[in-house]
């Protein structure tokens, strides 16, 4: 085998880091060690981009034996242009894409915005929607995902909930193993919590002043700390200590949360019709 043949397109700030976290602790997994590679499509940012095709290849040992080798870039669902290129790098590739309430999930990337200080932390959801149309768009997944249902079709192409990972993660997992055919295995202890939080207020303001800086001037120093253990828990640990953002907290305005409502009913209609449990007014 040489060629990547699982892929995690998105959505971001949906639960990606979770299931890139899940997949890549199986034994038969090999999760490209940076996730968010970007080499499809035209999103994300160049100077994080493999340049070539064996750029790209070097991260993945396809000498060792795996079943699946496994790209987590959260772009890759905007375009139908990068199913286009997926599907001709490897046409028997299998893709999950995740969805979680879309309301839920413009609170998250907007919470998020704040963090990496693309949005002021006193600025409300209602000022900040109507510059950024991208927070409303991220969420219509009716709108994006299809373009992959069509290309690659049931046995390949899987949407899976948030949601539903958080009711019964047991199920999910084996959902999940039963998709790509996998031989059973324990469900990786992640004690159901979000593997790429935002942090509150606090906490972005510390992320601000140190690792947004860090990722814009020395971006190899920054992919390297993505896979650092030592990272890691050190960025859970200050999460412990300022705690993270709770998306259900942000306060929404009657009527906004009845504009957002009637935004998203073609999306809430879509997840209805792919089976996911929705708690919208309908």
């Amino acid at each position: 085998m040489n060629r990547v043949n699982l892929f995690l397109i998105g959505v971001n700030k949906a639960g990606t880091s979770w299931l890139y976290y899940l997949l890549d602790h199986h034994p038969d997994v090999f999760m490209a060690d940076a996730k968010e590679l970007y080499y499809f499509g035209d999103e994300g940012p160049e100077e994080e981009r493999p340049e070539t095709l064996a750029s790209y290849h070097r991260h993945f040992p396809f000498n060792e034996e795996y079943r699946y080798f496994g790209d987590a870039t959260v772009m890759y669902y905007k375009s139908p242009a990068t199913a286009d290129e997926i599907q001709a790098y490897n046409p028997d590739a299998k893709l999950f894409a995740i969805v979680r309430d879309p309301i839920q999930r413009l609170l998250s990337q907007f919470q998020y915005n704040k963090q990496l200080g693309l949005i002021d932390e006193a600025t409300s959801v209602a000022e900040a929607l109507p510059d950024r149309e991208y927070l409303l768009r991220t969420s219509h997944y009716e709108e994006t995902l299809p373009a992959y249902a069509e290309r690659f079709g049931p046995d390949q192409f899987k949407v899976v909930s948030l949601e539903a990972g958080q009711a019964d993660p047991e199920a999910f997992w084996t959902d999940l193993l039963d998709f790509l055919d996998l031989p059973k295995a324990p469900r990786p202890k992640t004690e159901d919590q979000p593997e790429n939080p935002t942090g509150s207020a606090p906490f972005r303001a510390v992320y601000r002043a140190t690792v947004r800086p860090l990722r814009r001037h020395f971006p190899q120093v920054y992919r390297w700390l993505l896979g650092s253990t030592v990272a890691r828990q050190a960025k859970l640990a200050l999460l412990r200590l300022l705690g993270t953002a709770r998306a259900k907290t942000e306060a929404l305005s009657p009527e906004m949360e009845a504009r957002l409502q009637e935004e998203f009913a073609p999306t809430y209609a879509y997840l209805r019709d792919l089976g996911f449990k929705v708690y919208d007014n309908s």
